[in-house]
């Protein structure tokens, strides 16, 4: 990703992300990703959802990644897509566009230091606005559950077609049930042979039972090739509402490769 936004001069993509803006990016990752977002449009209209949260049960799960190019894709569709950086404890989506670690965001919007418009920063190349974390706050559970943050959601709904936020973990803290309560709906992460069944579980009963909306799930770092498989990618709908042999919960799966 460029770093334009900050600087005339212009880098490659970090190493830490594989885009699906790079040329270089297999195919199959690419379609993978948009096969995410025409599910996810899908949803979004039955359910008249703007605004959508990204977690995972713990760090490590490559949720900062399918954000990034969740948002990118739907970007790429012509979508006017805001990223906002909910994660308030561990911020790392400055560091993919080059941007200062004290640079202006949710935080200082929701302390009064900086106006909601003035903070948000426009990345013309990729069609994006972000938002990003700001100063780090001791009390992040208190500043997303907050009436400004609530306020906040709303306002970025009105302006923008998808609002998508990255969260924290929800196993480990209460950052993404605090949050996810003011937006539209969350989708968890789940990383291939590594998150245990126990603890995804309690992540989702974490967020359900703070009244958040669980859209979906994403199945990531998923190796086809380490499971016999012959495509890059597969499909698996599991619907509360296809009758009494489907599994009892509503969810999605995408498996985008090894992202």
């Amino acid at each position: 990703m460029s770093s334009s936004i900050f600087s005339n001069k212009k880098k490659p993509i970090s190493k830490k992300i594989l885009s699906v803006t790079n040329p270089n990016a297999p195919f199959n990752y690419v379609e993978a990703y948009k096969m995410l977002c025409t599910n996810l449009e899908f949803v979004a209209a039955a359910e008249n959802c703007k605004s959508i949260g990204i977690t995972s049960s713990l760090a490590d799960e490559g949720k900062t990644n399918i954000m990034l190019n969740l948002a990118l894709t739907l970007s790429g569709y012509g979508k006017k897509v805001c990223l906002v950086e909910g994660d308030l404890r561990r911020p790392v989506i400055h560091r993919f566009f080059d941007a200062p670690h004290n640079i202006k965001g949710i935080t200082n919007v929701l302390t009064g230091q900086a106006e909601l418009h003035d903070a948000i920063k426009k990345v013309k190349e990729i069609g994006l606005s972000i938002l990003f974390a700001g100063s780090c706050p001791p009390n992040p559970s208190e500043l997303l559950a907050s009436e400004r943050m609530r306020k906040l959601v709303d306002t970025l709904e009105k302006e923008y077609d998808y609002v998508i936020y990255d969260t924290p973990p929800a196993y480990v803290v209460t950052d993404a049930a605090a949050l996810g309560k003011y937006l539209d709906g969350m989708v968890l992460i789940i990383r291939h042979d590594s998150t245990e069944k126990a603890v995804v579980n309690k992540a989702k009963k974490n967020l359900e039972t703070a009244g958040v909306k669980l859209l979906g799930a994403i199945y990531s770092q998923y190796n086809p090739k380490a499971s016999g498989v012959s495509l890059n990618y597969d499909y698996y709908y599991y619907s509360s509402q296809s009758g009494s042999n489907q599994k009892s919960n509503s969810y999605e799966d995408i498996n985008v490769g090894e992202a």
